[in-house]
């Protein structure tokens, strides 16, 4: 499953790149295997390295990381930097830290009960 969250990723944030301007979004899911209930430092350690810090955290509903990431899916710009805005306003557009984050980016630690899984995304010019 975390193979086929991935390519989506990948589709959608070659349609934002697509005709845009100095604007690049990466969205990626890392599966942690059978980790939950290990703290976020050590699952974001292990899959990027002792050099990886945690700058913060909150708990948050599923909503909330709903909320996040149709927020930042339709994140349109400015005059400098943008997302391929053909995309933005298209049909298709509204059916639907490994990166440089520039102009927003996130992460949400999902548990389940038998694993752990990371969801990172930013946008950069």
């Amino acid at each position: 499953m975390e193979a086929e969250f991935n390519k989506a990723f990948e589709d959608i944030s070659g349609k934002l790149f697509r005709n845009s301007l100095n604007y690049c979004a990466t969205f990626k899911l890392f599966s942690c295997g059978k980790t939950a209930g290990k703290s976020l430092e050590d699952l974001v350690q292990m899959n990027f390295g002792d050099h990886a810090f945690v700058g913060g955290s909150a708990i948050s509903t599923a909503q909330q990381v709903v909320d996040e990431l149709s927020a930042a899916l339709n994140y349109r710009g400015d005059h400098g930097s943008y997302p391929s805005l053909d995309y933005l306003e298209s049909t298709e557009s509204k059916d639907g830290h490994p990166f440089y984050p520039v102009f927003w980016d996130l992460a949400f630690l999902i548990e389940t009960d038998q694993k752990s899984i990371l969801l990172i995304a930013s946008s950069s010019d």
